[in-house]
């Protein structure tokens, strides 16, 4: 082994240069035999990782050598488009040694790095698959959600010269290793090293393994966000950091119509859960885009998803029909939970800050009007938690010094009801009838979901009477009436 001493503190022109750039330039003949790129790959790696080690943290050159290493072990790590698909399987080798290398220093050094993140986190996402086409109806779609940043150019992925899945699996598995442990002392990141961490950890919560996609979106993220938060007790850093923390919702969200339940339900729950945590501390310039860019593109997101399901399964004849099924209802299980976690986000949030913001007239009407599409269009099993999620968001306690608005939101709320009751009513009338106008119509109430629209009806006239400190007008207690003795003869 090279005397490791020259290679620290000398200049790099005495050792450094020439050794590494040999060593690399072995490692990039493509036509060079396995076992001589392997061998100089390793003999790199044994450099790269003694070097941090023997490097003195009080010296001025600590920044400069890290640069150093991780600079060339990038060059092994990150494919060369221009030669990875020749000898395919050596340069896979020879990444993954790299990438296991990466690990070691991080395990070792990690705690005393004061340059290289970027190339950290360049070397990391290098081996993440581009994210699968989704449908029209995707997140960045939606009209709420404004078009995302630009993100930094990233390395070449795998892509035409694509190795065997099992051995993708085994470069994303050692890379997500040592992104774990990067999250594991998130705390010491700078912004801009955090804002990195973020969009790299969403790159990884699109990758084909699930438990690591999984880990990425429910847990790592969730680490992230908290050590955000800890940092937005500094008033003087407020701002940044409370826009750092709107990015990795807005990540988060790009996971939440992931084609995997278990990874869009643990993104939701992620997403809500930090929401209903720091919700108290947020300023109304960020519920407001809480509102408007995670809580409503969701809810839009996944209602599209749900409609094309319905529309590929009515004009599907095949066998897959079952299938199609299986999706629509897991489909169906994540708006569930999406409505339950907002309900309980406007229950917890509605006074003391939702209903502050200058834009809640419009975004009441946004949230009734999901709820109300919901009972009508969607498949029965969304019916009765749509109708719940809208009595959590008005069961506000009476004790509340309310402001006036409560009374058009009220309003908006009986709009629905009559809405909805009409539809009630429509189903009665036409029980039993075959036309074209009704064979059509969507049968949206269940007993529970009837139970559900009751309870409804009640809490909005008990917060009625509560404001206005009077009964609803003759005429509305007549429509009421109509509505429920057609639940009675419904069921």
């Amino acid at each position: 082994m090279l005397n490791i001493h020259r290679l620290i503190y000398r200049s790099p022109d005495v050792a450094w240069n020439t050794t590494t750039s040999h060593l690399l330039s072995i490692i990039h003949t493509p036509y060079a035999p396995h076992n001589i790129r392997v061998q100089a790959a390793s003999v790199l790696d044994e450099i790269l990782a003694i070097v941090p080690r023997n490097l003195s943290t009080t010296g001025e050159l600590q920044a400069e050598v890290q640069k150093r290493v991780f600079d060339v072990l990038a060059q092994q790590v990150v494919p060369d488009p221009s030669t990875f698909a020749i000898n395919m399987s050596t340069s896979v080798e020879v990444r993954r040694m790299g990438l296991e290398t990466l690990h070691q220093i991080l395990q070792a050094s990690g705690h005393t790095l004061l340059v290289g993140w970027e190339t950290v986190f360049r070397m990391l996402e290098s081996v993440c698959r581009p994210s699968p086409p989704l449908r029209s109806s995707s997140i960045d779609s939606v009209s709420y959600l404004p078009s995302p940043p630009p993100l930094r150019p990233r390395s070449l992925a795998l892509g035409s010269g694509t190795p065997s899945e099992k051995t993708y699996a085994a470069l994303v598995k050692i890379a997500f290793q040592s992104l774990t442990l990067v999250c594991d002392s998130v705390s010491s990141l700078s912004p801009a090293h955090l804002r990195l961490c973020i969009s790299t950890l969403g790159q990884f919560g699109r990758q084909a393994d699930t438990n690591i996609a999984l880990t990425a979106a429910a847990s790592l993220l969730w680490s992230v966000s908290d050590a955000i938060q800890s940092k937005r007790k500094d008033a003087d850093e407020e701002p940044e950091y409370s826009g750092l923390w709107m990015f990795l919702l807005l990540e988060v969200l790009g996971l939440c119509t992931d084609s995997r339940q278990e990874v869009r339900d643990g993104a939701i729950q992620t997403l809500f859960r930090t929401m209903q945590l720091y919700g108290s501390t947020l300023s109304l310039e960020t519920w407001d885009q809480c509102i408007w860019k995670v809580t409503f593109p969701l809810l839009e997101a996944l209602t599209s998803e749900i409609r094309g399901l319905a529309a590929t399964k009515a004009s599907d004849t095949s066998d897959a029909d079952a299938a199609t099924q299986a999706q629509s209802q897991s489909w169906d299980d994540s708006k569930i939970l999406a409505l339950q976690s907002v309900g309980s986000i406007f229950h917890e949030f509605l006074v003391p800050k939702i209903m502050q913001l200058d834009s809640f007239s419009k975004a009441w009407d946004v949230l009734v009007t999901h709820i109300q599409d919901a009972v009508l269009l969607d498949n029965r099993a969304v019916t009765a938690p749509a109708l719940r999620c809208l009595e959590k968001a008005i069961k506000v306690s009476p004790s509340l010094d309310l402001p006036p608005i409560v009374s058009e939101v009220l309003l908006r709320v009986w709009q629905t009801i009559d809405v909805l009751g009409g539809a009630v009513l429509r189903r009665v009338n036409n029980r039993g009838s075959s036309s074209p106008m009704t064979e059509g119509f969507h049968q949206p109430f269940t007993q529970e979901s009837l139970v559900a629209f009751v309870n409804v009806i009640q809490c909005t006239r008990k917060a009625s009477r509560a404001i206005d400190d009077h009964e609803w007008s003759l005429e509305r207690l007549a429509r009421l009436m109509a509505i429920l003795r057609g639940e009675t003869r419904l069921h």
